[in-house]
């Protein structure tokens, strides 16, 4: 049976602390949860009285002796919290983003590698949907061909005001590290990473609309590759919204909605449709192809209703722990890295009006970073 222990049990931090506490990550018991508010903390412990509450990290640790822990707390806390439990050799789960600058993330990841008895992850619950997993097959099989295009549309994280409002660290530079890219986009940005690769370079524009925040809430960017580019766009102000990744190659097409997609696979390779066109607009014959479409299922809707997506990735982290197994990860901590380049990639296309290479240069978007730190200082 593997112990674990929640720091941070607000919003999500809490629902994972009930997870465990329902029984719904199999060897797993949680023996203590963590929270520098003590009613919020007192709360839990009148609600589940077999787990130990406590207000102060390092006793927590000292005293609980976890054997795993999942850090859920405001993003500039995940590396210092995540490093101290590493360098005990407890193995840690930490919430998305894997925390807010190149830097500070590559530092963790350095604290990780010296610790290999400790099993390092991230929250990157969407590897769990199934549909974002059969299209990596897909594409890694070559049934897409060359890719020749993408785009990503990602508007239906709406957010109020009041959502903003509900914590004073939400929606700010010195708080959040940013805003939707770095809240709710990361998830996004870190399944396109993970079926197209890495941009080479990043231009983008970024801007606040219709809410009294300092960071962004609105984003247009593009990621050029080395043979094709993709279109990224997010908003969390924007009704209905919609969620729709489509991924163009010379042998087809693959169209992701929220809980569906629909593939076309070209009967030929478009090459060679255009090398044997016999009339302007191709051969009728030589542009067939034949449609395929996945669906989330029942299942997936059922669970979620449940436990919620982020459980698939605490039992994973669990059973990863248990066995000693990393490859049992959908998502290794390390890994957080990627998004996360992006990420400081689109802010600083955005603050500098020019386009910026992938990785970013750490120190210089530490910089600018605290530069905007200050300058919203003043604006409060």
């Amino acid at each position: 049976m593997i112990r674990v222990a929640v720091v941070g049990i607000g919003r999500m931090g809490g629902k994972h602390a009930s997870n465990f506490c329902k029984g719904a990550v199999a060897n797993a018991k949680l023996v203590a949860v963590c929270d520098t508010d003590a009613a919020v903390a007192d709360a839990f412990g009148k609600k589940h009285a077999h787990v130990a509450v406590y207000t102060d990290f390092d006793k927590m640790l000292s005293d609980a002796k976890p054997d795993a822990l999942v850090v859920a707390t405001p993003h500039y806390s995940h590396s210092a919290l995540a490093k101290k439990a590493l360098e005990k050799g407890i193995s840690v789960l930490v919430e998305k983003p894997i925390t807010v600058t190149v830097k500070d993330a590559q530092s963790l990841i350095e604290t990780a590698k010296a610790h290999p008895e400790a099993i390092f992850a991230i929250m990157y619950n969407q590897r769990s949907n199934c549909i974002y997993a059969r299209a990596k097959k897909i594409i890694e099989s070559g049934r897409l061909g060359d890719l020749q295009r993408a785009s990503f549309t990602v508007t239906d994280w709406y957010r109020t005001q009041y959502y903003y409002n509900m914590g004073g660290w939400r929606a700010s530079w010195s708080g959040e590290g940013g805003g939707t890219l770095i809240n709710q986009c990361v998830h996004q940005l870190d399944i396109l990473q993970w079926l197209l690769g890495m941009p080479e370079r990043i231009v983008a524009r970024c801007k606040t609309s219709g809410r009294n925040i300092t960071t962004e809430n609105d984003v247009t960017a593009l990621f050029l590759y080395k043979d094709f580019d993709c279109v990224f766009t997010a908003s969390t102000h924007e009704l209905p919204g919609e969620n729709r990744l489509v991924i163009v190659g010379s042998k087809g097409t693959l169209t992701i909605t929220r809980h569906k997609a629909v593939c076309k696979f070209l009967r030929m390779d478009e090459k060679e449709v255009n090398a044997r066109a016999t009339r302007d607009y191709g051969n009728r014959a030589d542009k067939k192809y034949t449609k395929k479409s996945m669906y989330y299922g029942l299942k997936g809707y059922l669970t979620d209703a449940l436990y919620g997506q982020q459980c698939n990735i605490l039992r994973d982290f669990v059973n990863a722990v248990e066995k000693k197994d990393r490859t049992l990860l959908r998502a290794r901590g390390e890994e957080g890295l990627n998004a996360l380049n992006i990420i400081n990639a689109i802010n600083m296309s955005a603050w500098k009006g020019c386009e910026v290479k992938v990785p970013v240069d750490p120190d210089e978007y530490e910089k600018m970073l605290a530069e905007k730190i200050e300058s919203e200082k003043k604006i409060k």
